[in-house]
């Protein structure tokens, strides 16, 4: 069979790639699909044609995997929250721990691991507490809700889809994200567009902690004539839902579409909230301020922190060298069980509340430092030596600095933490000069969607 572009192949899906697309082999070639599933024999389209692999999209189902199952939602299939909502979990789980052993093969060169056994999400509906809605006018109408996906092939952001029901957020978040709809269209004012930097709606983040309370956080552009429509629709919504606690408006002045506020000109009520993950027989509270990040997942985090703590096998003693350390989180999580805990992250304003975290926790054992790891670490004045770096770095993976300064640096173990198992199989192999992988687990903090957590236990030789 001649695999060329526009061609229609017949083929069964053997597996799932990391990113979503099915695989399958036609004539020994790998050919990856866009919209099949592990089990089903598709009938797909060949939109590009290389020497070693084919990249397709499945035109029909010719007989469906015995692993599909009813979606949930409405918008699936449309929307682009969810990628494999008609998945079985099961196999979603396989197929995520499936994904990340392969990357540590083929690009991290380890032989012969046994990976764990991956963990699923303590829920696997209504388990993200944070949700980042996008406002668009489209139509000479204001569209808030989530980007529809694009068509394979095709580059750019999807239309803004208004979305009436979402089953990977609290209900109550959706309720509140109609409710600013209906309030933004009423205003008569129109949505930001990057290509004409006009406009003033952007994005709406919602946040909840697993103890009730609820932040909105709304971002606009620099328009202070306008500024009065924030505040309104502050005071509606906390009439609304007693739930929200914390009303930030903040403005962005780059085109860029990213949810992320660059400066914070009006508040109501509080300025965090306040999270709580359980360990032992009490919990870990953080501080979360609108930009701060924390793990999407509460449920998963404390899975996730939980395996960080097994496989660092802590006796009380040790110093902790936490890179990427973000707001403190998993530092502060880990202070009990060590003996001191550095933290390093170049933002200025996680540090700040990760300094508020440890504080309301009575942590004294914990530091963090506003660092640049760009050049790697050497330049940190006094740097104790570690016994057990950890490393959460963002989903690039560690600058390649940072890497050969903690081989040198040479700690007894390293717990790796990423969110994209190539980047981490690409450390890994960095650091093999002087390390072995000797444990690995896949932690499901995103189900229905193709993103994975790993845990990597790395021991020095």
């Amino acid at each position: 069979m001649s695999i060329v572009k526009d061609s229609i192949v017949e083929c069964e899906i053997e597996s799932l790639a990391y990113g979503g697309r099915g695989v399958a082999k036609v004539d020994g070639m790998a050919v990856f699909v866009a919209g099949g599933l592990p089990g089903d024999t598709v009938s797909a389209r060949i939109l590009k044609a290389k020497k070693r692999f084919a990249e397709a999209v499945a035109e029909s189902i010719v007989e469906p995997s015995k692993l599909r199952v009813e979606p949930v939602c409405q918008h699936f299939g449309v929307c682009g929250g969810c990628a494999v909502q008609d998945l079985d979990y099961a196999e979603q789980l396989a197929q995520k721990g499936a994904q990340v052993a392969s990357a540590l093969s083929r690009i991290g060169g380890v032989e012969n691991l046994k990976m764990d056994a991956p963990v699923p999400s303590p829920d696997i509906w209504r388990y993200r507490n944070k949700m980042e809605f996008a406002f668009e006018h489209r139509d000479a109408e204001l569209h808030l809700g989530l980007r529809a996906t694009l068509p394979r092939g095709e580059k750019g952001l999807g239309p803004v889809i208004d979305i009436e029901e979402c089953h990977l957020c609290a209900s109550r978040d959706v309720a509140i994200m109609h409710s600013v709809r209906d309030f933004c269209r009423e205003s008569n004012v129109v949505a930001y567009h990057p290509q004409t930097d006009t406009g003033f709606w952007r994005h709406l983040v919602l946040r909840h902690t697993s103890i009730g309370q609820v932040q909105v956080h709304l971002i606009t552009t620099a328009d202070e004539r306008k500024y009065n429509l924030p505040e309104e629709l502050s005071e509606v919504l906390m009439d609304r839902f007693p739930e929200v606690v914390s009303f930030v408006h903040s403005i962005r002045r780059k085109r860029s579409t990213i949810a992320f506020g660059e400066e914070i000109i009006y508040r109501l009520g509080h300025k965090f909230v306040e999270e709580h993950l359980p360990k032992g027989d009490g919990s870990v509270r953080y501080h979360l301020a609108p930009n701060t990040f924390f793990q999407t997942n509460s449920g998963g985090a404390s899975e996730l922190f939980a395996t960080i703590s097994e496989f660092g096998g802590f006796t009380g003693h040790e110093t902790v060298l936490d890179l990427y350390c973000g707001a403190g989180a998993i530092g502060i999580y880990l202070a009990n069980e060590v003996g001191r805990v550095i933290g390093y992250e170049v933002n200025e304003e996680a540090i700040g509340k990760a300094w508020a975290s440890a504080k309301l926790n009575h942590i004294n054992n914990c530091e963090f430092h506003a660092v640049s790891l760009n050049g790697g670490i050497e330049n940190v004045d006094a740097l104790p030596t570690p016994d057990v770096i950890v490393v959460d770095p963002p989903r690039s993976g560690m600058q390649e600095k940072t890497a050969y300064s903690i081989l040198r640096l040479a700690p007894a173990k390293i717990v790796a933490v990423a969110c994209d198992p190539t980047t981490l199989a690409r450390d890994v192999k960095r650091l093999s000069s002087k390390y072995t992988l000797t444990r690995a687990r896949a932690v499901d903090m995103f189900p229905h969607t193709h993103h994975v957590e790993t845990v990597a236990l790395l021991e020095r030789k």
